[in-house]
C-alpha cells in the first residue's frame, strides 16, 4: 500500500533513485530518517519509508496461552485486534515523521506498509537503483548479514549500514570550529579533527570507481574526503584505520568484504556507518 508525493522533477517513483529506510517511532528511528533525508537531498534521490508490521509479534498475539503483563503487574489475554490497531497507529505516526522530515529536506517521499521480518522485508523491497539504510541496533549480527547479502548480492542495491551501538547522528557531522593538526596514518592518508568520509581503495578497478564516488559524495555533503589504501587489509585493519581517522562514514565496494558478517563488524569496530556499494544506482549517482 504505497503512497507517493510528486517528485520534484515530476518523475514517477519508478524513475527516481530512492533512499529506502525502515520506519519506527523511536528517537533512534527518527535519527535514521533524518540521515536518510539528508543523503537523499545530497544525491538528488527520493526517500522511500517502509513501516514493517512484525509478523512474529502478530502471530504470537493469536496464541491462546499467551498472556500480557501490564505496567501495574496485572495479567490478561493478548488482544490480536488491539495489537493490530496499535501497529496501524504507530505506522501513521511514522508516516507523519517521514513526511515532515522529507519536507524539511526538500525531497520527495513515499510511504509503504509491509508485514514480515523488518530487515528481510526492507531488503526484499529494494531494487538495484536503491540505497537501503539498515540500522542494526535491534538485530543480531546474522540477521544483519543476511539482509546485507540479500540487498547487495541478490538485489544489487547499495546499503548504508549503521552497526549496533553506532550513533548515526554523528554521520555527516558539521565541521568543528577549531580544526586541529592532521595525523598521518599511512603514506597518502591523513586524518584531521573533522569527521572525514573515507573511500576504501582495495586495489581493484571497482574499488577505484567506489573511491571516485566517495569523493564526489564528500563534496556534495561538504565533508572532508580521505582515501584509504587498503590492498590486502582485513576488516579489522580497515576498522582500526577508520577509527584512528575519526571517520564519519566509510565507503567501500561491497564485494571487497568476504564474510557476510564483515560489514556489521566493520561498522561497529570503526564506530561509524559503512556505505556498501553494490548497486546499479552508484554509476547514476556519480554521473548526476
Amino acid at each position: 500500500m504505497a503512497e507517493q508525493k510528486p517528485a520534484q522533477d515530476g518523475k514517477s517513483e519508478g524513475e527516481v533513485r530512492r533512499i529506502v529506510v525502515g520506519l519506527d517511532t523511536s528517537f533512534m528511528g527518527r535519527e535514521v530518517v533524518a540521515l536518510a533525508a539528508r543523503v537523499a537531498a545530497s544525491v538528488n534521490a527520493g526517500l522511500a519509508g517502509i513501516f514493517v508490521e512484525d509478523e512474529n509479534l502478530l502471530a504470537l498475539s493469536e496464541l491462546p496461552f499467551v498472556r500480557e503483563i501490564s505496567m501495574t503487574g496485572s495479567v490478561g489475554n493478548v488482544d490480536h485486534g488491539a495489537m493490530l490497531r496499535s501497529l496501524q497507529a504507530q505506522a501513521q505516526i511514522a508516516r507523519r515523521i517521514l513526511e515532515r522530515t522529507a519536507s524539511e529536506a526538500h525531497v520527495a517521499c513515499t510511504f509503504d506498509i509491509a508485514r514480515g521480518r523488518k530487515l528481510k522485508s526492507l531488503a526484499e523491497r529494494s531494487t538495484a537503483t536503491d540505497t537501503l539504510i539498515i540500522r542494526a541496533h535491534e538485530a543480531t549480527t546474522r540477521e544483519v548479514a543476511h539482509a546485507v547479502r540479500a540487498a547487495t548480492r541478490d538485489v544489487h542495491a547499495d546499503v548504508l549500514l549503521a552497526g549496533r551501538g553506532v550513533a548515526v547522528a554523528r554521520s555527516f557531522a558539521a565541521k568543528p570550529q577549531r580544526p586541529q593538526a592532521p595525523v598521518m596514518l599511512s603514506p597518502g592518508f591523513m586524518a584531521s579533527s573533522e569527521r572525514p568520509l573515507i573511500g576504501v581503495d582495495e586495489g581493484s578497478s571497482i574499488g577505484e570507481a567506489c573511491v571516485g564516488f566517495a569523493e564526489s559524495l564528500a563534496e556534495r555533503i561538504g565533508a572532508p574526503f580521505r582515501r584509504l589504501f587498503a590492498r590486502g587489509f582485513a576488516a579489522a585493519d580497515l576498522a582500526s584505520a577508520a577509527r584512528k581517522a575519526g571517520a564519519g562514514l566509510i565507503v567501500i565496494n561491497a564485494d571487497a568484504l568476504g564474510d557476510d558478517e564483515d560489514a556489521a563488524r566493520l561498522s561497529v569496530a570503526a564506530g561509524c556507518p559503512v556505505l556498501l556499494l553494490g548497486g546499479e544506482g552508484t554509476k547514476e549517482l556519480k554521473e548526476s
